[in-house]
């Protein structure tokens, strides 16, 4: 589910640059043979090479939908998948539509590899999506499965009819909201370390863009074999997955063993300290994380990408709610790389440490050397609805609203 806390809303610029390898891969000996890579939209499979399925394991949260113990996911042969939205009289009409639009997201963004069919009546529905208030209101929505044995009979999001205030929900909450609990009804079941993410868990109405991280994890769930689904795979499409195993083989580390000593690890490659990082990073060992992750920046070859290994050792200790190796760690990235990002992360910084005055200060400047810094644009404007200032609101908004390319 996604809370609604105002804090994480710089999206998805730069990340997948972060995650990538192109280094060479010790040879592993994984149960399937791999042959030579090449080029699908739809996901992974037998076909592909090791490196190509390491490289998409690592740019994904796929590890942690993993660490769950089993893969819940609907049968590909059954897309597309019967989707029933309540239409009801007691939420504005937007409701159901921002929610047409989230299933509608994940389609477009993943090229028909999930795809939906919306009915009129939950009968017969796989996937079903109510409005009703619910006892946590610090929740927009919930998602669950009803699962009998190792299949799934259905799934059903319940979203809240008002916030906690008891005002209607905010457009862009809502399909926030709603693109979260989609993924977790697609088989995303684990969250995402990364703020950028769809499924990272804690979002606000800024965190509307599915990401590549997020695309990749979804492949990769629908390439292994699941443990539980709407209906049996044939032989013939069981044959063409992986196991879970398989495909974390790839990797040096083994994340999902907890009681390992990862200090006895020796990184010799940026795919083992990214794996190291992220599992530092699960633990709160944010320290050894950052350690890891500035091993990373010293293979980078360019100054944008290793200002983004900074940028997000810095959201790292923002999240954790480490100013100081926050500040210091922004700073390092602003200083390696001035872009949009990297210019907003100090506001951002100030914003969370109550100091709006110094990050309103700071993001009036911005825009006005730079109008189309859109993530300056977002945070001045939170900043303004948050201190109730309607009228400055309004002048920003009219001011840098197209130019940053967020309508209001």
């Amino acid at each position: 589910m996604k809370k609604i806390i105002v804090c994480t809303f710089l999206i998805a610029a730069g990340a997948a640059t972060l995650l990538n390898i192109n280094n060479k891969i010790e040879t592993q000996a994984p149960e399937f043979a791999f042959k030579n890579s090449y080029a699908i939209t739809l996901g992974y499979d037998k076909s592909m090479s090791e490196k190509t399925i390491k490289a998409a394991v690592i740019d994904s949260y796929f590890r942690s939908v993993a660490a769950n113990g089993k893969i819940i996911r609907w049968n590909r042969a059954t897309f597309p998948l019967k989707v029933y939205i309540q239409d009801s009289a007691d939420v504005p009409e937007y409701y159901r539509e921002v929610v047409m639009s989230a299933y509608q997201s994940w389609q477009r963004a993943s090229e028909g590899l999930v795809s939906f069919e919306f009915v009129e009546s939950p009968s017969g529905a796989d996937m079903k999506c109510y409005f009703r208030n619910t006892d946590n209101k610090k929740s927009i929505g919930v998602h669950s499965f009803t699962i009998n044995g190792n299949k799934i009979t259905d799934s059903t999001i319940v979203f809240n009819k008002t916030n906690d205030k008891n005002h209607s929900l905010d457009s862009k909450q809502l399909f926030s909201s709603a693109l979260q609990e989609i993924g977790h009804s697609l088989g995303l079941t684990g969250a995402s370390p990364s703020i950028y993410d769809v499924m990272y868990p804690i979002g606000t109405k800024f965190n509307t863009e599915i990401t590549t991280r997020d695309l990749k994890t979804l492949a990769l769930v629908y390439s292994v074999k699941p443990d539980v689904t709407n209906e049996p795979l044939t032989t013939t499409e069981m044959s063409q997955l992986f196991t879970v195993s398989e495909v974390l083989n790839t990797l040096n580390v083994p994340i999902t063993n907890d009681t390992k000593n990862l200090d006895e690890i020796i990184a010799n490659d940026v795919a083992t300290h990214l794996a190291l990082a992220e599992q530092y990073r699960r633990r709160a060992e944010y320290d050894k994380a950052a350690r890891e992750y500035q091993a990373v920046a010293q293979t980078k070859t360019d100054r944008r990408s290793k200002s983004e290994v900074y940028y997000e050792i810095a959201v790292m200790y923002l999240d954790a709610e480490e100013f100081s190796n926050a500040k210091s760690s922004a700073e390092i990235a602003l200083a390696t790389d001035e872009n949009d990002l990297t210019e907003t992360l100090p506001a951002l910084i100030d914003y969370y440490t109550k100091r709006s005055n110094s990050a309103t200060e700071q993001l009036e400047t911005i825009l006005k050397h730079n109008p189309y810094n859109k993530h300056a644009y977002k945070l001045l404007c939170q900043i303004y609805r948050d201190k109730h200032q309607q009228n400055l609101l309004n002048a920003t908004i009219r001011k840098y609203g197209k130019t940053a390319g967020i309508e209001e």
